[in-house]
């Protein structure tokens, strides 16, 4: 009878030894395997045509061979769980992984959406951001395919629910838990990771051998290493700068080879300081595009005020799009200063306390210039106040703090109409010579216009679609514009003014591209063939002439100079910090788009020269320069 008893009670301690071992095998597998899975869809998103529909079979292509590595960074913080003596704590400590993991690659996605980069840590306030937008635009940052991301956590619920009370814990299962099968996800995860450049050695990731861990490309690190891998890599490179931020011999080597190349020391032509003494007044449209100038839709002028601007100024139609994860921020950055932005977070955030830079506002300032900057934000978002008052050195803004806000709102926030209402004021108070900044947000994503707004008559299926969206949105702020100038001509403001009109960056085909395609046919001015551009124009009734360069390939560190040289500064004031060049007096024609992916004609060791400008605006942003 004993011996019975001793055979049944081994039988069902085997059975509970089994059972758990079953239990944790799947209460683990269900995380392991979603986490992939929404790492391959995050892949699906950003290596396809649009944001907002996944890739898969581009993705599964693309990422296969790196599954590993993902499941490595997945086992080294799960390894953790069998070091906690209870079952329950071990399955909070899962769960509470397997939440992070989804939000993490929720964060990441939903902010590469608004902000077309995945977030940084050095932008420590990236969450204060997300309070510019309202509801209506931050559900459409929100796609169906998305609820794919909390399937596994649902599906964890309903395992641990229905199972973990038939779990039976003892000294041996979780001696042998913890002994055991800790050790082998430790090892494991460390395993893979330490495998990575022996596998690189023999050409398993050929692909990616040299980039994969060069790449300042965020998507693409988060290819190689999953969501998690380049937010780690990410810490560690921010904590690296900030370790060595001392520049090396080679670093000023390669900032000085750039700046003799840079600089061409061409000769001065009729254009030299045409515009001297005159007053600035800067137009910054959101999302404004070249494609979109001097073009009609149905009959229909899309921005007639802008348009004529160009018939007494400059227009340069090949602006190349050079923001990173500062998005419009970097663009006042680079319209200001010349200088390529941060690769990693936005540059307000990083370097505006400690950086001081040479840059046109402050130039014209020290020449007895008046200054105004208008914009209907607060000064904390992208923290802008601090970066124009101490990187740009222009103290003047005015944001929505001291601006009425009740009125309706476009895209994210007061709707133009309004906003210039309350600017009017201010620039008719200015004292001359006066440079104004005025930054018009209506025409912000999603290119939703109230039908009382809408002035263009579209059929009702282009009015329905992104495309006709940011049509009616451009045609409301062109129509803002032609009110503001007119009211301002009427009060004597404009006489003797510059106005310059640019978009911060791309608009339609930055984030909605995906739904062009079916409008090209109609409209084939809307098909840019990869040519991501901002309109630039600078006007004044004074310049009888229209001097229109569609050719010249240029990007947003251009703008700068150009300018600066139109108000008669010279050269040696300024050419020695601005990293771009005179449009006016250039024999060059290129841009480094804000991938790394070099546009215009360039020799093979003037192509390796300028894609390393990012890195050397970079060095000199982390040397206080």
């Amino acid at each position: 009878m004993e011996k019975i008893k001793e055979i049944l009670k081994k039988v069902f301690a085997e059975k509970i030894y089994l059972a758990n071992r079953v239990y944790y095998c799947i209460l683990f597998a269900i995380p392991i395997i979603g986490v992939v899975l929404k790492n391959v869809l995050l892949q699906a998103y950003l290596l396809g045509k649009n944001l907002y529909t996944p890739a898969f079979d581009l993705a599964i292509k693309e990422t296969w061979k790196y599954w590993l590595i993902y499941i490595a960074l997945i086992l080294i913080p799960l390894s953790v769980a069998f070091l906690f003596k209870t079952e329950r704590n071990r399955v909070i400590y899962v769960y509470c992984w397997n939440f992070f993991f989804t939000l993490l690659i929720c964060l990441d996605l939903i902010y590469t959406r608004s902000f077309f980069t995945m977030p940084s840590a050095a932008d420590v306030y990236i969450f204060k951001n997300f309070s510019g937008f309202d509801g209506g635009e931050v559900t459409s940052l929100i796609c169906a395919y998305d609820i794919i991301m909390f399937l596994d956590i649902i599906l964890l619920t309903l395992f641990i629910i229905k199972f973990r009370r038939r779990v039976v814990e003892n000294e041996k299962v979780r001696k042998t838990i913890l002994r055991r099968s800790g050790l082998v996800f430790l090892l494991a995860g460390v395993a893979i990771l330490l495998a990575i450049p022996l596998s690189q050695k023999f050409g398993v990731f050929n692909d990616a051998k040299e980039n994969m861990f060069n790449t300042k490309d965020a998507a693409a690190q988060a290819k190689y290493f999953s969501s998690l891998g380049f937010h780690i890599k990410d810490i560690k490179e921010l904590i690296d700068e900030n370790i060595n931020d001392d520049i090396t011999d080679d670093d000023e080597q390669l900032i000085e080879t750039y700046y003799q190349w840079k600089n061409e020391n061409l000769p001065d032509n009729e254009y030299a300081g045409i515009f001297e003494g005159k007053n600035v007044l800067f137009l910054q449209i959101e999302s404004l595009e070249s494609f979109i100038i001097n073009q009609k839709v149905d009959g229909q002028e899309i921005c007639p005020n802008i348009n004529k601007l160009i018939n007494n100024g400059f227009y340069f139609k090949n602006i190349f799009e050079q923001v990173q994860g500062g998005n419009s921020s970097d663009a006042d950055l680079m319209y200001t200063t010349s200088r390529l932005p941060a690769t990693k977070g936005g540059t307000f955030f990083r370097f505006a306390s400690t950086c001081e830079l040479n840059s046109l506002p402050r130039m014209l300032i020290n020449r007895g210039y008046d200054f105004t900057y208008h914009q209907a934000i607060r000064g904390t978002f992208w923290n802008y106040k601090e970066g124009w008052s101490n990187m740009i050195g222009a103290d003047g803004f005015v944001g929505s703090e001291s601006y009425d806000m009740s009125g309706d709102k476009i895209g994210f926030t007061l709707n133009d109409k309004d906003f210039i209402e309350q600017v009017l004021p201010y620039l008719k108070d200015l004292n001359k010579p006066y440079y104004a900044h005025v930054v018009l947000n209506s025409s912000h994503m999603p290119f939703k216009l109230s039908d009382d707004l809408k002035e263009l008559k579209l059929s009702e299926e282009l009015d329905n679609s992104y495309l006709g969206g940011y049509f009616q949105c451009v045609k409301y702020v062109d129509t803002q514009i032609g009110n503001m100038l007119e009211e301002l001509e009427k009060a004597g403001v404009l006489e003797n003014t510059v106005i310059v009109v640019i978009g911060d960056h791309t608009g339609i085909h930055k984030y909605y591209e995906y739904s062009l395609e079916e409008w090209y046919e109609d409209y084939p001015f809307a098909n840019v063939n990869g040519y991501y551009t901002v309109p630039l124009i600078i006007s004044c009734s004074d310049f009888k002439d229209s001097v229109a360069d569609e050719d010249i390939i240029a990007g947003q560190i251009d703008v700068m100079p150009t300018l600066s040289y139109l108000m008669g500064i010279k050269d040696d004031e300024y050419m020695m910090d601005a990293m771009g060049r005179n449009l006016l007096k250039t024999n060059r024609s290129y841009a480094i788009y804000r991938d790394g992916t070099i546009y215009g004609e360039l020799t093979d060791e003037e192509k390796d020269l300028v894609s390393k400008s990012y890195d050397i605006s970079e060095t000199m942003f982390n040397n206080g320069k």
